[in-house]
């Protein structure tokens, strides 16, 4: 399986538990609006029960007022009774009322007879019978019966709304609770999910890295381990594989090449031996003087070379004079001056004067710096040889 469809598996239960999460929460805003649909209705009904009560007491308020006297105005009492009559109406479902509705509406109109039989007294000019009338037990049972009936109906609501606000908190904390079961359940899948793919990957990618450490430090051949279903992970190893093969190959063509650098650097290692030992000539003039003549340039390695090869000669064939050529010199410098000053100093040890000839004019001031009697010179070879003799 690919690498990225295990990551996006690993990763699918949290896209489930975000659409989950989702759902619930739809879910749970419309049972919320419900619920507090729910709320808002019963405490509607709360309030309206009280609020009948009040408009139904300011009834007898004003029709106590108007019987006492302390009140003439009658129309206030009119606009009281038209509003209280709208209320109950208004308050009342279409279904026809809840007996609550349907009793307290009885009973207004019953208090609405006998307050207007009680004014109809009152305007024939008896307000005691009127006061009276509005002081029977029968006025003041219909008035504990409308108070009984709005406390009853209070508390009915009161628990319907406390009912109410528990089935909001319920489905609040059930919707909660889902949502973080669902995200839990997901993250503890997607994290399971990702150890483990990470556990295969990084297992693979140790033995790979084991075959690869292994096949360098021994510079052999073999085969590498073998990988999972992982299609990028079996990629990688097939690519290592090709990789060490070819280095195999590219290895053993190195070796033949290093073979033949090497024995070809043997072959000019010899030809330069012998092209030093052909630059630094040491011939016998006589039996016991030496020549040598010095041609190009001498560096350090020639340097040395010329001090060893011509105090060697000095030494085998018992020599009392050389004879060093110089006119075949391209360049004069410091390295060549020292040089010169060791071979000479070293002559004078084994018992020979050295003579330098060939000396020309460009030579003649930086030799002229030689330590004085260090060396004889002469023109060329026969007057060395005179020199010598």
């Amino acid at each position: 399986m690919d690498l990225r469809t295990r990551l996006i598996l690993s990763l699918s239960p949290l896209v489930i538990a975000l659409v989950l999460f989702g759902v619930l929460a739809i879910v749970t805003q419309q049972r919320v609006a419900q619920a507090i649909k729910k709320v808002d209705q019963v405490a509607n009904d709360l309030v309206e029960v009280a609020q009948s009560e009040s408009l139904i007491l300011l009834e007898q308020y004003h029709v106590s007022e108007i019987i006492a006297g302390r009140q003439s105005d009658r129309t206030i009492l009119e606009t009281q009774r038209a509003m209280v009559r709208s209320f109950l109406e208004e308050s009342m479902p279409q279904e026809g009322g809840s007996f609550v509705e349907i009793e307290l509406a009885a009973r207004f109109n019953v208090m609405v007879s006998q307050h207007d039989a009680a004014l109809a007294v009152l305007d024939r000019g008896n307000r005691e019978q009127a006061k009276a009338m509005i002081s029977t037990a029968d006025y003041h049972r219909n008035v504990r019966a409308i108070h009984s009936l709005v406390v009853g109906a209070q508390r009915e609501y009161e628990v319907q709304y406390l009912q109410a606000i528990d089935a909001l908190e319920r489905i609040v904390n059930e919707g909660f609770w889902y949502a973080a079961f669902a995200v839990a359940l997901a993250t503890v899948l997607a994290i399971t999910m990702a150890v483990t793919l990470n556990w295969q990957v990084a297992k693979y990618v140790d033995r790979l890295t084991t075959d690869a450490e292994y096949f360098a430090q021994t510079e052999t051949h073999g085969q590498l381990s073998p990988i999972g279903s992982i299609k990028q992970l079996q990629r990688l190893r097939d690519a290592f594989q090709r990789l060490l093969e070819a280095n195999q190959q590219r290895q053993h063509q190195l070796a033949t090449a290093l073979q033949a650098q090497q024995a070809q650097l043997a072959r000019e290692r010899e030809l330069q031996a012998t092209i030093r030992a052909l630059s630094l000539p040491v011939t016998a003039l006589g039996p016991h003087t030496l020549f040598l003549p010095l041609v190009g340039h001498l560096d350090a390695e020639r340097s040395k070379q010329l001090e060893q090869t011509l105090l060697q000669a000095i030494q085998q064939r018992r020599a009392r004079a050389v004879v060093i050529d110089v006119n075949g010199m391209a360049t004069f410098d410091e390295l060549i001056m020292q040089t010169l000053i060791r071979v000479g100093q070293g002559a004078r040890l084994l018992g020979a004067k050295v003579t330098l000839v060939g000396v020309r004019a460009d030579l003649a001031l930086q030799l002229a710096q030689l330590p004085s009697g260090l060396f004889q010179y002469a023109r060329d070879i026969p007057a060395a040889l005179h020199i010598n003799t």
